[in-house]
């Protein structure tokens, strides 16, 4: 088996994901880079599948490029992560993508996030073959860092939409990630597609605050979108929301210390809160309804307010 068989598995496996992610070895490496019609064939499928799904239209966002070899590459680099330094060498061998420097390129991001977020969200946090833990007393600055980090530096989309690469949220460096939001605000179905992909709650601390944040950072200047995100939030994700707010308000009135997703649960409406302390959400957008219960705990807990965590 093959690398280009390898990245056909994951492929495949992407557009209708199902159980573990396929892993196979990463031989005769080369022929990534003249793949068959094929394996390009299947990154296309899994381009106008993600766009479906995400609701970009077709062609996705207005722009009519071409899918590069990039989801390739990285089908092959999921798949092999048994093998970590090729597959990590394989990660960061594509050619960085940039929606602002060439507003063409979506096409192609969409197919990389249909193969990336596929993958993140099976691996994020579960370990894989590159993760490596720092020596007692080292400062981890030279541990490698694992696949599925290596796989949101390579997917501008997908690090909007789930989150960036740790190593950019720590160092408070996701200037590009916020430009390919701004980026994506100017594309037909754009500000649709981000309010659907920032409204939905998530199993995961880093993800929600991720959220949180990006939408403090707009909540001025591009108030409509953060107002999108959560009528989105209490309409098509009210019952799920519910459920969750309700878990997150006892997990906080329990001894000890906070839990971290109770606690990213309920600071995920500061931002609203934070709007609603000048405006009335009745007057800005009357769908919202429910949102009380969420923001009356934001506010006791002092949430909303700078540096809260």
């Amino acid at each position: 088996m093959t690398a280009t068989a390898t990245a056909a598995q994951v492929l495949a496996w992407a557009a209708e994901p199902a159980g573990p992610v396929p892993a196979g070895p990463l031989w005769e490496v080369s022929r990534l880079a003249n793949p068959a019609d094929s394996l390009r064939d299947a990154a296309c499928q899994l381009a106008r599948r993600t766009a479906a799904r995400l609701g970009a239209g077709a062609p996705p966002f207005g722009a009519r490029s071409q899918i590069g070899l990039g989801t390739v590459f990285l089908a092959a680099a999921a798949g092999g992560r048994q093998q970590a330094g090729p597959a990590a060498l394989l990660a960061q061998a594509i050619p960085h993508a940039s929606a602002r420097r060439n507003p063409d390129a979506w096409y192609d991001l969409v197919a990389r996030h249909g193969l990336v977020s596929a993958v993140v969200t099976e691996l994020d946090g579960i370990g894989t073959a590159s993760d490596t833990t720092p020596e007692p007393g080292g400062s981890g600055e030279n541990t490698p860092e694992p696949l599925p980090e290596l796989l949101l530096g390579a997917s501008p989309l997908t690090s909007v939409l789930y989150r960036p690469p740790l190593r950019a949220l720590r160092s408070d460096t996701t200037g590009p990630v916020v430009a390919t939001v701004l980026a994506l605000l100017t594309r037909p179905r754009g500000q649709s597609v981000l309010a659907m992909g920032l409204a939905g709650w998530m199993p995961r601390p880093d993800v929600l605050n991720w959220r949180t944040n990006l939408l403090t950072r707009l909540r001025h200047e591009h108030r409509d979108l953060l107002l999108d995100v959560y009528v989105m939030a209490r309409t098509r994700f009210a019952a799920d929301w519910d459920q969750r707010i309700s878990w997150a308000a006892r997990q906080l009135r329990l001894r000890g210390a906070p839990d971290p997703l109770a606690v990213a649960t309920l600071r995920f409406w500061a931002p609203l809160a934070a709007v609603e302390r000048n405006d009335p959400l009745s007057r800005l957008r009357p769908l919202l309804d429910g949102q009380g219960p969420a923001l009356t705990l934001v506010r006791g807990l002092r949430l909303d307010q700078a540096g809260a965590a």
